[in-house]
């Protein structure tokens, strides 16, 4: 599917809202109870519900372009616990519609190569994560799309100001993705 609209958002929702990915990609983070937590395209909120669980005091924002797949994030978030510490905001990866390092944790998962202009996108996640913040990219069987080999995305990040400070290959049952957990450089 390359064009997203309400009928891929609910297309999209159906089949993978409750992706595996989003809930082992988080249960393989470490997060403090009050982080700020966002989450660039944010599909139906199901990492950040998960995050939910560690993130108890902080807030959770998911953005997502499109504004039917905000509208499904938020009604499947409506009886969770946490509702009252999960925001949802149309918006992108390019512009993204948060504070200047205010951010303790930006993901992606399986959203970077949804992007429309990745170098912009990372120089916003840099713009929003704090001094010690942490960005951390899931893709499912391998690298995102469009970035060229394993060392080419790497240089990419590190280009954009990034060191990657983990790695991991993540595998369960029929599920298997890679995590990138990066810090920005000084």
């Amino acid at each position: 599917m390359s064009k997203w609209d309400t009928e891929t958002a609910e297309w999209y929702a159906e089949k993978y809202g409750e992706y595996a990915t989003n809930k082992l990609g988080v249960g393989a983070l470490e997060l403090a109870a009050e982080s700020m937590v966002v989450d660039i395209g944010c599909g139906t909120g199901c990492a950040l519900r998960h995050a939910s669980e560690q993130v108890t005091n902080g807030t959770l924002i998911g953005i997502d372009p499109i504004p039917r797949m905000i509208d499904i994030a938020r009604e499947q978030t409506a009886r969770h616990s946490a509702v009252d510490r999960i925001i949802y905001c149309e918006g992108s990866a390019e512009n993204l519609p948060i504070e200047d390092t205010s951010a303790d944790i930006v993901l992606a998962f399986d959203s970077y190569d949804h992007w429309q202009d990745q170098l912009k996108g990372l120089k916003e996640v840099r713009r929003v994560l704090k001094s010690n913040g942490r960005f951390v990219v899931v893709k499912d069987g391998g690298l995102p799309n469009g970035t060229g080999t394993k060392k080419e995305f790497v240089a990419t990040l590190i280009n954009a100001g990034f060191k990657v400070t983990e790695e991991k290959n993540i595998e369960e049952d029929d599920v298997a993705f890679t995590l990138w957990v990066c810090a920005a450089k000084n």
